[in-house]
């Protein structure tokens, strides 16, 4: 490809000296040479930090750097504010990408004008005793688009997949709509990448699979559920309904309405992983985004209000709906 564009590869770095050197690597073997790699260390307690300054000697393209640990969307955001690619790509430290990934997006991009190309993954456990729970692959294909269409197909298909390290941005895209991740949160990219198809022009698709994510115990989505997930989830649901309003105002898509539903089913099935001293502490809270979903009469969602309204009605609505089911399925 000539004039190649630059890529900016984003990687936030916290306490991952076992993994960081396959992921660094996975970029530095890429058959797409034009791209710079900015590590950004969050205050890592363990030799990542020094790991970091090693590649910065032996490499030019890459930069570091080292902050007070602030989060994933703090670090992103450094990374960002220090991107000079016409692309950016955010990548985990403890995952690695194809050798060919690069290569297969920026062609993409550059054929369509893209403001974002979304691929696969899949998925892969770091130990024989733990257990894979999901894998990002999509049986469907999808032209070219606004995002908004995309975002509805992907959702009728149940196949949106939020994590923003499936997706390449063009980097003026981001700049021109002052996106950004919100800091001090986990669940990030369910706001991020949402927001992000909304307002994208051109969003295209790659059917191949370029990403290898790792599950691994004691990461930030794999342990134990605390006050901060929970909160976290409030947070993503209340954000994104309020992104919603002011983007569609009151005629809001019906794939949108779902979405939202699926942030606020967050809140009940993370609450119910709390301890009982984090429950007792949330359950304040729990009840008024109980009364915030009822308000905005649960997105239309019949499931959700029922939820809303406690486990009683919640189950009963289950059963009314399995056995409804299974009686329609007889009269076919």
């Amino acid at each position: 490809m000539e004039n190649q564009p630059l890529v900016s590869v984003i990687i936030p770095v916290y306490n991952v000296e076992e993994y960081l050197r396959e992921c660094v690597d996975s970029v530095l073997n890429q058959t797409y040479k034009h791209f710079e790699i900015i590590l950004v260390d969050d205050g890592s307690t363990d030799s990542s930090g020094k790991i970091c300054d090693e590649y910065v000697e032996n490499d030019e393209r890459i930069s570091a750097v080292h902050q007070k640990n602030g989060g994933l969307s703090a670090a992103r955001n450094s990374g960002l504010s220090e991107a000079e690619g016409k692309y950016v790509y955010f990548l985990d430290s403890d995952d690695y990408i194809t050798d060919n990934a690069l290569e297969t997006l920026v062609e993409i991009a550059e054929k369509d004008n893209s403001d974002i190309v979304f691929f696969d993954a899949v998925s892969f456990a770091d130990t024989d005793d733990f257990e894979v729970s999901q894998n990002y692959i999509r049986k469907n294909k999808y032209n070219t688009d606004l995002g908004i269409n995309i975002f509805k197909l992907m959702t009728q298909n149940n196949e949106f997949h939020s994590p923003v390290y499936l997706m390449l941005f063009k980097k003026a895209f981001i700049d021109s709509n002052s996106l950004l991740f919100v800091p001090g949160i986990l669940h990030e990219d369910m706001v991020f990448t949402y927001q992000a198809l909304c307002l994208a022009q051109i969003v295209s698709q790659s059917s191949c699979t370029l990403y290898y994510r790792r599950y691994r115990k004691n990461s930030i989505m794999t342990s134990s559920k605390t006050k901060k997930h929970f909160s976290s989830c409030v947070d993503v649901c209340r954000i994104n309904f309020n992104f919603t309003l002011e983007k569609f105002g009151t005629d809001i898509p019906s794939e949108v309405r779902k979405y939202i539903s699926r942030c606020a089913f967050n809140i009940f099935n993370v609450y119910e992983k709390l301890g009982k001293a984090d429950k007792k502490i949330c359950k304040a809270e729990l009840k008024k985004a109980k009364k915030d979903i009822i308000n905005n009469n649960a997105f239309d969602d019949k499931a959700l209000k029922m939820r809303c309204y406690g486990k009683s009605f919640w189950f009963i609505y289950k059963i009314f709906s399995k056995t409804v089911g299974r009686l329609m399925k007889g009269t076919k």
